[in-house]
């Protein structure tokens, strides 16, 4: 019998000869190659095991199958040639593999570029796994953008000078997914013509999330403050930001500091982070801009500035040593605006330094006359006028828009203003973008206003009006799991705010009053709460020690003992938090078998737990989301968990209505910031929804479905409970994968409703 090596390389010779007959016959309509190949074939021999030949023919050979043209062939057998000697010709096969797979989907011209191009960008990919990585990005690339592998393929060199094979996969993809469909982005992205393309090959940006953690935990040990850290993103038609921003309750970094080396960058975030954790420490009011010109608000964002250093340093000197070595500025360079105001930021804050110009004397003297006072922030607002007045008889010119602060470390200053309704500042004199949104409000009549915005109840949250064209206010980004690449994106999708609006008519929109008298009863009997100890009762589990000793002190003392000496371990208040997360998107219009609508069924549940649990005493919400791309995620506020389930929120129900798509992970990671700081028991997510998430921008089925399971299994991590009423008849399966089997309650008809939320309990009372 013959041995098992013998026949693998009987297996091996007939694989090689039928792979040699069929280049043979290949050959035949291609002359000019067969000698080429010859030549290539010897020098693969020379240096490789049979199993490397067989390989390296059949890659040969696929090539030639493809139809890539005798021209892309013999780019192939020259890289050949040229391989060098300590890269394996297990990697030369693993590249041509994947040019003919690139030249499949985007033509033999692109083979070409690659195989020119790529031989000098191999030692830059020392790794088989780099290589590997690079060329399957590309490989994708060639499949959903075939217009766009030609401009990948020339900058190849450049690009890898950028990033790292792992970079360049992230930076294809992130182009791919926020693309989509649309060729002209696509262009642009890949031809480098897009912000957001640059922005992920900024070695800055990368800098930040490296850096990220680090910045965290020094703000928690200075100042016991822990904000949502994010990057801001370069945005098309603005110019790159430059500096840090703490508006919508964010604390924003830019991707990078101009002119900064990598050991300089650090040391700037590090000292952005501390400047912004003194405002949040000492900046306790915000400014009205009255009728402040610019110059003024410029100056008086400056000397508070100074101010809360000064009280930052006092209470922890080595701020000093962190801070003063960006203030560069010297006693001469001429007396533009700019300049002036950065000689009098560093002589508020740098005892040794000294300027002769009367009006820095005069704001350093006048900071000084106010060293008693420094807690008072009145006092920037009053120094800064003065200076800004001085400023505007010297006729000192100052242009707001290319006016950037400084020094490098210090904010924008835009979270120390209350601008109002104020219509003498401009966007053009106040030249900051706050996430790419600029709003004017509209000399409007009070009657009308009044009339289209809806009152919040009380809750302390800012209401806009809806107007034609304005989505809403962008108040956070969140990161989104990539579940092909194993890596989660920083700020990828944008969440933007709004109010629902009230329905003017409201219809026949009631809810089922026999089912909402059972879920009424069925509420008040179960107790979701922290179990109390009831002392002094006749019967009970275990005795209450003080009434012991008490009964035994009256028996010694002749007198006749209470018999409350035990302890009862009864049911406590409800104490939840629950927050409806409403599904908005354009399937939710779709009928049932009743003739009904998913968005009916949904405001029918939504109103039947929120007068259920306003009647319980228990804390509810009520929000809902839909999605139009990664970039307009709209997240509508229907009912704050201070407001009452009265006629307005009945109306805001009333009004919505269905559109767009379910990017469901970001939706949820939003909510679980309402959520998690709330002081309950139990605080729970309950997510109103028809079907699986989905996005315009999205192509990949199990992209989205990945990023809510990893956004679910984020808010468990949080203390926070995930629950999802299915509605109506699919199987949803990918809900169940989401959220898991037992947390998927099925509403197929409202009738069902009072079984679902008894199921529910059942969960939060384990």
């Amino acid at each position: 019998m013959k041995s098992d090596s013998a026949a693998a390389g009987q297996i091996d010779s007939l694989d090689e000869f039928r792979t040699q007959r069929r280049l043979t016959d290949m050959f035949r309509g291609y002359d000019d190659i067969e000698s080429g190949y010859g030549e290539s074939h010897a020098r693969i021999a020379a240096r490789s095991e049979q199993s490397d030949i067989n390989a390296w023919q059949k890659t040969v050979l696929a090539m030639l199958e493809a139809n890539l043209g005798s021209s892309t062939l013999h780019a192939f057998l020259a890289v050949t040639n040229r391989w060098p000697r300590e890269r394996t010709v297990a990697e030369l096969v693993l590249l041509g593999r994947s040019v003919r797979n690139i030249g499949r989907h985007a033509g033999s011209a692109c083979a070409r570029t690659i195989l020119t191009k790529f031989p000098g960008s191999l030692w830059r990919l020392p790794q088989v796994a780099d290589l590997t990585v690079v060329l399957s990005a590309i490989e994708r690339v060639a499949e959903a953008a075939p217009e766009s592998v030609q401009l990948v393929a020339t900058r190849l060199d450049s690009l890898l000078t950028q990033v790292d094979a792992a970079g360049f996969d992230a930076w294809a993809s992130g182009g791919l997914r926020s693309c989509g469909y649309d060729v002209h982005k696509r262009r642009n992205y890949f031809g480098l013509n897009d912000p957001l393309s640059l922005r992920l090959l900024s070695p800055g940006a990368r800098r930040f999330v490296q850096l990220e953690r680090r910045l965290i935990a020094g703000l928690k040990a200075l100042w016991d403050w822990q904000p949502p850290l994010r990057a801001l993103p370069a945005l098309a038609g603005t110019p790159a930001p430059r500096r840090v921003s703490l508006v919508g309750g964010l604390l924003r970094f830019p991707g990078s500091f101009a002119g900064a080396t990598e050991e300089a960058s650090e040391l700037l975030y590090r000292a952005a982070a501390a400047h912004a954790g003194a405002h949040f420490r000492f900046s306790t009011v915000r400014f009205p801009v009255g009728k402040l010109k610019a110059i003024q608000i410029a100056l008086v964002s400056l000397i508070e500035d100074a101010r809360i250093e000064t009280l930052a340093i006092r209470e922890l000197p080595g701020l000093a040593r962190l801070w003063l070595p960006f203030h560069a500025a010297q006693p001469f360079g001429g007396t533009a605006a700019p300049t002036l105001m950065a000689r009098l930021a560093r002589a508020l804050v740098d005892p040794t330094y000294a300027d002769d110009d009367a009006w820095v004397r005069k704001g350093r003297d006048l900071f000084t006359l106010a060293q008693d006072r420094l807690v008072d922030p009145a006092i920037s607002r009053e120094i800064g006028g003065i200076l800004g007045n001085d400023l505007g008889q010297m006729r000192v010119q100052f242009n707001a828009r290319t006016y950037v602060v400084e020094p490098a470390y210090r904010d924008d200053n835009l979270a120390l203003w209350d601008f109002g309704d104020h219509p003498d500042i401009s966007t053009e004199e106040i030249d900051i973008v706050v996430d790419s949104v600029r709003i004017e409000r509209r000399d409007q009549p009070e009657s009308d206003r009044q009339e289209n915005q809806p009152q919040s109840g009380g809750t302390g949250r800012a209401h806009y009006i809806e107007a034609e064209g304005l989505d809403g206010i962008p108040v956070a980004s969140y990161p989104e799991w990539d579940h092909a690449l194993g890596l989660e994106r920083p700020d990828w999708t944008t969440i933007l705010e709004r109010d629902a609006l009230p329905a003017h008519d409201m219809g026949d929109f009631a809810p089922d009053h026999d089912v909402m008298r059972r879920v009424d009863s069925m509420t008040r009997r179960v107790s979701v709460g922290r179990r109390a100890r009831k002392k002094g009762q006749r019967d009970g589990e275990i005795l209450d020690l003080d009434a012991c000793v008490a009964a035994v002190v009256a028996r010694r003392s002749g007198k006749t003992p209470e018999d409350s000496i035990f302890q009862r371990v009864m049911p406590g208040p409800h104490d939840l938090s629950i927050i409806l997360l409403l599904d908005l998107s354009e399937s939710t219009a779709d009928l049932d078998g009743n003739g009904r609508s998913v968005l009916a069924v949904e405001r029918e549940a939504a109103t039947i737990m929120a007068q259920t649990m306003t009647s319980a005493h228990e804390m509810l919400a009520i929000h809902g989301f839909s999605s139009n791309g990664r970039e307009k995620v709209y997240y509508h506020l229907i009912k704050d968990f201070a407001e009452p389930f009265d006629a307005v929120t009945h109306a805001r129900l009333a009004g919505l209505r269905s559109s767009h798509s379910t990017r469901l992970g970001a939706a949820l990671r939003h909510a679980c910031s309402y959520l998690s700081n709330r002081r309950a028991l139990r605080r729970v997510l309950l997510v109103l929804t028809d079907g699986e998430p989905s996005d315009t921008d999205v192509p990949d089925p199990d992209y989205l479905r990945e990023d809510a399971r990893r956004a679910v299994l984020s808010a468990r991590k949080m203390g926070i409970d995930v629950f999802a009423f299915a509605l109506g008849d699919s199987s949803f399966r990918p809900l169940d994968s989401i959220v898991g089997g037992r947390r998927v309650l099925r509403v197929p008809r409202i009738e069902t409703l009072p079984v679902r939320i008894k199921q529910l309990f059942a969960e939060l009372t384990k």
